[in-house]
């Protein structure tokens, strides 16, 4: 419930039960049930007791029902694992940030390191190059797909649904189109995050030369439409692994959050 004042109120709250530890004791006690159950926190799972860990209870409630910490945070935690000094990090579909402005702190200590986003919303960019002007990262303003033309792009919900118009559908802006492959990307071996709506088949189609010359070492798709996505990275030589657990998926592929490590970069089985 919601009222005027509620967060004072509760900041009331907690700082007069802290001054009497015995208080918060009872209450906990009176208030929480004790039980044992799995919470799933950072694409991690972990079993606590509702009682005796009732932050990690209460963040797991929190995360089922909010996609950035379900989802986005696990993918991001993964990212930052594979990525190495040296890398080329390449956001596309980078929205305003997130993940840009994150993994880019890394250059902070490995700044040989190097980034590019690439947002095609000519709205959603001008937010991005202010969420990255202190950021060692390259923003470029175009749309990325299989063909060098102009792209029409539809309105979404929010700006993180922006895609590619269909037929009949309204236009709500046209955005110059690049093929991956033709962009200047930096050297070093690359880690392309790729959110495109729908558009992941004809992003990769794009990059076929970069696939083919070994410098992709990891993709990862937050989504995909198409069927042919999973056979070709492993035509290309990826082995996949769930974007959020990093549980490999050598049977059953992840639905959505699909992430792809090429087999040169994984130690020999």
């Amino acid at each position: 419930m919601n009222f005027p004042g509620r967060n004072f109120a509760r900041h009331l709250f907690w700082v007069t039960v802290g001054r009497f530890p015995a208080v918060r004791v009872w209450l906990t006690r009176m208030f929480v049930p004790s039980r044992d159950l799995d919470v799933s926190l950072f694409g991690a799972t972990l079993r606590i007791n509702s009682r005796e860990e009732i932050g990690l209870a209460r963040a797991g409630r929190q995360a089922d029902e909010n996609i950035i910490f379900r989802d986005e945070v696990a993918t991001l935690l993964n990212l930052a694992l594979l990525l190495q000094p040296g890398d080329v990090f390449v956001d596309i579909g980078a929205n305003v940030g997130l993940y840009s402005s994150i993994l880019s702190r890394f250059a902070n200590a490995y700044p040989e390191t190097k980034f590019v986003a690439i947002e095609p919303n000519p709205e959603t960019v001008q937010r991005l190059r202010e969420s990255l002007r202190n950021a060692p990262v390259t923003v470029l303003n175009v749309a990325v797909s299989d063909t060098e033309s102009e792209l029409a792009f539809q309105r979404g919900i929010t700006s993180g649904v922006f895609k590619v118009a269909e037929p009949g559908q309204p236009v709500a802006a046209v955005v110059p189109c690049q093929k991956l492959d033709a962009l200047p990307i930096p050297e070093g071996d690359l880690v392309l995050k790729i959110d495109v709506e729908d558009h992941e088949l004809q992003v990769l189609n794009g990059a076929e030369q970069l696939l083919k010359s070994g410098r992709v070492k990891v993709v990862y798709l937050d989504g995909y439409s198409s069927k042919l996505v999973p056979p070709l990275l492993q035509q290309h030589g990826f082995r996949l692994f769930d974007g959020r657990t990093l549980a490999r998926s050598d049977h059953e592929v992840p639905p959505f959050s699909l992430l792809g490590i090429h087999t040169s970069r994984l130690p020999v089985p």
